[in-house]
């Protein structure tokens, strides 16, 4: 567990505050009161408010910033401490490099964060907290170079085995969908020799109507025939013969 120092830069400015005038000052103390009750938010709208008065108030800011670290927003504190390092001031320029530094650390970009203690170093050379965190920076560094292969080893097995599980998840969709194309054929196929065999009970069907009617027009002209004949039966026939003559002679 790597324990970061965090210098207290609160205490370190009240004293110069006191030169920026009576109203930023007694904000400024405000917000220091509320920052060490572990007030934070309400420490940041005090610094805030303090900054409205003097933007530029190199107390206000770094105030502001060190809140913001304490919430966990370190790009915002990070944008803040950027902002103190072009500070006339040496001390507070060497204060706001090694806060950006712990920032830095905190997002876990170590060589970031080393360069910054550097610079404070090189400002004050005898701080024993940035060496302190310097030298906690660079062995976390050293570590995680170290676990680097293994981690890029874990990476590999994890892509591989979540590319099998991919392939076997493919193979498994496509099978399904397989499946579903034969089972639509297989039921096409059924639909299709379903309407086949009613087609062809339709056409027996008009088939047999067919023969009937056929059938039943025969019987009637049979039938007709038939009567024909016996009505023709039924007529006599005119005899032919001799006609008597009396003679005249």
């Amino acid at each position: 567990m790597y324990r970061i120092i965090v210098l207290s830069v609160i205490t370190l400015f009240i004293t110069a505050s006191i030169a920026a005038g009576q109203g930023i000052r007694g904000k400024v103390n405000e917000g220091n009161a509320l920052y060490k009750e572990g007030k934070y938010e309400e420490a940041l709208a005090a610094y805030q408010d303090a900054l409205l008065d003097d933007p530029l108030n190199e107390t206000g800011l770094f105030n502001k910033g060190d809140a913001l670290y304490k919430m966990k927003k370190y790009d915002e504190a990070l944008e803040v401490f950027q902002q103190l390092l072009g500070s006339e001031n040496p001390e507070i320029t060497a204060k706001a490099y090694y806060n950006i530094g712990n920032t830095r650390f905190q997002q876990n970009k170590l060589q970031e964060a080393i360069d910054a203690y550097k610079k404070a170093l090189e400002i004050k050379p005898d701080d024993y907290d940035t060496k302190y965190n310097l030298e906690l920076a660079r062995a976390k560094l050293k570590e995680m170079a170290k676990k680097q292969p293994q981690q890029n080893q874990q990476n590999q097995q994890q892509k591989q085995q979540q590319g099998e599980q991919q392939q076997q998840q493919q193979q498994k969709q496509d099978q399904q969908q397989q499946k579903e194309q034969n089972k639509k054929q297989q039921q096409k196929q059924q639909s299709d020799e379903k309407k086949k065999e009613e087609q062809q009970k339709q056409q027996q069907v008009q088939r047999q109507k067919d023969k009937i009617s056929k059938e039943e027009a025969e019987r009637i002209l049979n039938a007709l025939r038939e009567e024909e004949k016996s009505a023709q039966k039924k007529k006599r026939p005119i005899r032919g013969g001799r006609r008597k003559v009396d003679k005249d002679w």
